[in-house]
């Protein structure tokens, strides 16, 4: 399977890098919403995209442009998002949904004590 990686911080991209090779996949690791697209359109399509929400949070970022563009040249793209925080997943279940409040509600580290 064929990764594209589009992260900011560099000691993520290549830690991201080395895990998905490790995995069996062959990672494509780009910085920039700019350098992912001229990436996705040499090397493209890409099994998965694999986004930093650092590129959604910011207006100038270019994630919101770059999954449009992704999606016009490719409408069946499958991307994701990594963030460095919780994230709730629709459909959800209550208990999913209770899960994830409960990691607002007591420190993380005592989840796994």
């Amino acid at each position: 399977m064929k990764i594209l990686v589009v992260e900011a911080e560099e000691t993520i991209r290549t830690i991201m890098g080395v895990m998905l090779n490790r995995l069996g996949y062959k990672a494509a690791l780009t910085s920039s919403c700019d350098e992912a697209f001229r990436v996705y359109c040499a090397d493209g399509p890409y099994d998965l995209v694999l986004i930093g929400m650092t590129f959604v949070r910011r207006t100038r970022g270019g994630g919101a442009k770059f999954i449009e563009d992704l999606l016009r040249k490719n409408p069946k793209q499958h991307y994701a998002f990594v963030a460095d925080s919780p994230v709730l997943r629709k459909p959800f279940t209550l208990h999913e949904l209770d899960d994830f409040m409960g990691a607002f509600r007591r420190p993380g580290n005592s989840r796994f004590g």
